[in-house]
């Protein structure tokens, strides 16, 4: 075989093989961005249900908080202790610091309603599935203070079915306040 004719043939293996190993190496890249999107979703997915947690766990108080902001704000009016209070915040840059409490504080009432806004809907979902007793398990544990062991034996269930049906709950009801960010993907 002349050489020239070798060398072709051996140069086009070696390029069939450079191209095999590129479209391996291709699929690979594919298949590693693919896992790590996956995996990045999942840890949103996560920190959404984390964050719904964190948000029933303290409703109580925020609820507390914004009750007595309201009642304050109708009440309208400054006590000697409110206005000594205000005058010690406003000295030096208090306006700032007074404004940051009135933003925060407008927030949190903002964020409370729209709590309570999906937590009416997520009863509602419930009611229509005739399945009140899940959503009345996560209504009793965040809303009214009950403890694991007091549910479980209230719903004659296993204290980890208790987790378990919160756990469920709480993934609805993080759809309901992340929209499609909650979503599964």
């Amino acid at each position: 075989m002349p050489k020239r004719k070798r060398e072709s043939e051996v140069m086009h293996v070696k390029q069939k093989l450079i191209e095999e190993v590129t479209q391996i190496a291709t699929l690979k890249a594919i298949e590693v961005f693919n896992a790590q999107k996956e995996d990045e979703l999942q840890r949103e997915k996560d920190k959404r249900l984390h964050n719904t947690k964190l948000l029933l766990k303290h409703y109580q108080e925020f609820k507390l908080y914004t009750d007595k902001t309201r009642g304050q704000e109708a009440a309208s009016k400054l006590t000697t202790e409110d206005k000594n209070v205000m005058a010690t915040i406003t000295f030096g840059d208090g306006e700032e610091i007074i404004n940051s409490i009135k933003v925060t504080t407008k927030r949190t009432v903002a964020m409370v309603q729209y709590i309570d806004k999906a937590l009416e809907t997520l009863e509602f979902m419930y009611r229509q599935e005739k399945n009140e007793r899940d959503f009345n398990v996560l209504k009793k544990r965040y809303m009214e203070g009950w403890t694991i062991p007091k549910l479980a034996e209230f719903y004659y269930m296993h204290e980890r079915s208790v987790y378990k049906v919160l756990d469920s709950v709480t993934e609805r009801l993080s759809v309901l306040l992340f929209g499609i960010y909650g979503v599964d993907k």
